[in-house]
């Protein structure tokens, strides 16, 4: 009996030491690490030359860089190849600086995560909340503090439009208009001002806090975050060498912005190689005994990577602005996009393995989030048991938690409308794409993208719907009928002033051999339908220079417009109401009148009602 008893022993230690063997060579994702490299050129090269100009892959696995390859062109036109020496921007990635530094100030007993961040801010510092609740660190972290989003003064094509960090955050401002806690907003303006919580309670500008605290301690020499290089002008010359790209068709084009600034840097300015990223990886994936250079303690790197937030259906979401991924191991990390790059930052803890791609490409996907599902393996729910709420035929329009709600900015509302459609059972139709059902309350992209929608039920129907970064909430009846009047309301107004001024135009040019007097009523009429073209090609314009970077104090000729536009309509109004008194119209020339008017009213009324005034 003990000798049988020995035996299962040796066999089960045996058992054991294979699955550990495996472990060790074998990715998530059930790749040999010793095929890893080729597995991953082969990936690339799908992509290098068609979707992305060029791009650097960097591995870590058990605190050592494993792959570090380059690919493709930072410069097509010039030949200049990407090498691990070039810089990249990070994007949102540079947000992860802003939670470390929240963090080490943590454990310095200087600041609490629970704490209404009032208490940290200048008197009267936040002057556009809408509710009483206190707005916690661990708010902004979530980005659930519950403002709305911006889409000006956050990138600018010269540096000149630079201002200080407080600066930018009076002028960027926006509308509180969720409760804080409830709804889920990608925020920039919020990173930005936990980082100047930063400022304001070290003395330091943030980017000479991040240099101190974590550029110097992790020997990360070839990375800058100040918005305009200041602080590391050699990263600031080779970003010169660099160019962005646009993918359309498997074509590539030069970005037409050559270089933007980001005025709320900390959410996004940092630039360098992908070799010192890696310093700040590995610095978050300290090896077995040893201590993160970055904490006093790894109980303060323990506590910042632990989930902080959850989705309605119970799932891990975000860990102290560490955004959590759904692959076949637990992943954290944050991808970034600027106006012509794209990055990925994103790494497992318990392998000890993590990921890094680089791109100079405009909102590049293929290899940024192809290659973590190649490396960390697809997610796959445990233990459902659940039946799958049948939601069939459900079709709704829903609009993104993240977008601006007041000023001209709402009209970009009207354009950023989702449509999502359950044709059947476990399946849902969105974004172009099909999602399947694989719980009751999570859809997965069928594409391969690894992309999950979070569905919040009530009473069968869809209350909210979430991606890793925004909710989407349905729209409500009322913005429909508004939306729907507006569209009714400024098409009438347009086809009827143009109508009407080209029958007046070739009216004229029958006539133009007679010398009939022209009524002043008529005269007022002219220009009023004349008028209602000008706020019409004064918002197009406005929303392409908005589209281009402009300064919302450049904007505000757009705004004076406007006001002009109602000016002058009151006075023609008034004008034929005179001249209505004075004379005697006949009944056809009253309805003439009074559709003009109506038209002009209309506009009016868009205007007020769409806020195109601020």
């Amino acid at each position: 009996m003990r000798k049988l008893t020995l035996i299962v022993l040796v066999l089960l230690f045996c058992c054991a030491s294979v699955v550990s063997a495996n472990e060790d060579v074998l990715t998530p994702s059930g790749i040999p690490y010793s095929e890893l490299k080729d597995r991953v050129d082969e990936y690339v090269s799908e992509y290098i030359g068609t979707s992305s100009a060029g791009a650097n892959v960097l591995i870590i696995k058990d605190d050592e860089i494993i792959m570090n390859t380059s690919y493709g062109f930072a410069n097509i036109e010039n030949q200049i190849k990407v090498t691990p020496n070039t810089v990249f921007e990070w994007g949102s990635v540079t947000k992860l600086l802003v939670w470390t530094s929240v963090m080490q100030l943590v454990e310095q007993g200087k600041l609490e995560l629970n704490e209404d961040i009032r208490t940290y801010l200048p008197e009267g510092f936040l002057t556009k909340l809408q509710y009483n609740a206190p707005i916690t660190m661990l708010n902004l972290m979530h980005h659930n503090a519950g403002w709305e989003d911006r889409f000006i003064d956050l990138f600018y094509k010269s540096a000149d439009e630079i201002k200080p960090l407080e600066e930018m955050l009076h002028i960027v401002t926006p509308y509180q208009i969720h409760e804080p806690g409830t709804i889920v907003a990608y925020s920039n303006y919020g990173v930005a001002l936990a980082a100047f919580i930063v400022e304001h309670l070290t003395g330091q500008p943030f980017y000479e806090y991040v240099n101190e605290h974590i550029f110097s301690i992790l020997n990360m020499n070839d990375t800058s975050i100040h918005p305009k290089q200041q602080d590391n002008l050699n990263i600031a010359t080779k970003r010169d060498a660099v160019l962005g790209y646009r993918s359309s068709e498997g074509e590539l084009s030069i970005s037409k912005n050559e270089r933007i600034f980001i005025g709320l840097y900390p959410a996004g300015s940092a630039i360098g190689t992908i070799g010192d990223l890696a310093k700040f990886m590995m610095a978050l994936m300290p090896g077995d005994g040893e201590n993160s250079a970055l904490f006093q303690s790894n109980s303060t790197l323990d506590e910042m990577l632990t989930t902080s937030d959850f989705y309605n259906n119970g799932l891990p979401r975000n860990a102290h602005g560490f955004w959590r991924g759904l692959y076949a191991v637990d992943v954290l990390g944050h991808a970034g996009n600027t106006d012509s790059f794209s990055s990925n930052f994103i790494f497992s803890n318990e392998n000890n393995l993590g990921l890094i791609i680089m791109t100079n490409q405009q909102n590049e996907v293929e290899l940024s989030y192809g290659l973590p599902t190649l490396l960390f393996g697809e997610y796959s729910p445990t233990n459902v048991t659940q039946s799958m709420p049948n939601v069939e035929n459900h079709k709704e329009g829903y609009y993104w938690a993240r977008q601006p709600y007041k000023g001209f900015g709402k009209l970009y509302g009207v354009f950023t409308l989702n449509r999502f459609e359950v044709p059947g059972p476990n399946k849902m139709n969105a974004f172009g794409g099909t999602y399947k059902q694989i719980s009751p309350s999570l859809y997965q992209s069928t594409d391969g993208s690894n992309d999950y929608l979070h569905v919040t039920l009530n009473s069968g129907q869809f209350e909210k719907i979430s991606t890793l970064t925004s909710d989407m909430l349905p729209i409500s009846q009322s913005s429909k009928i508004f939306k729907l009047l507006s569209i009714v309301a400024i098409t009438f107004s347009i086809l009827y002033s143009v109508i009407t001024l080209l029958i007046s135009f070739i009216q004229s040019i029958k006539n133009r051999n007679k010398t009939a007097h022209t009524a002043i009523s008529k005269k007022w009429e002219t220009i009023l339908l004349l008028a209602n073209i000008i706020p019409v090609i004064n918002v197009i314009i406005l929303f392409y220079r908005t589209l281009n970077y402009t300064p919302y104090a450049q904007l505000r000729i757009h705004f004076l417009i406007n006001y002009a536009y109602v000016f002058v309509v009151a006075v023609c109004i008034a004008a034929q109401l005179l001249e209505w008194r004075k004379k005697t119209i006949l009944r056809g020339q009253k309805i003439r009148i009074a559709l003009c008017c109506f038209s002009s009213l209309l506009i009016i009324i868009l205007i007020f009602g769409w806020e195109l005034y601020y």
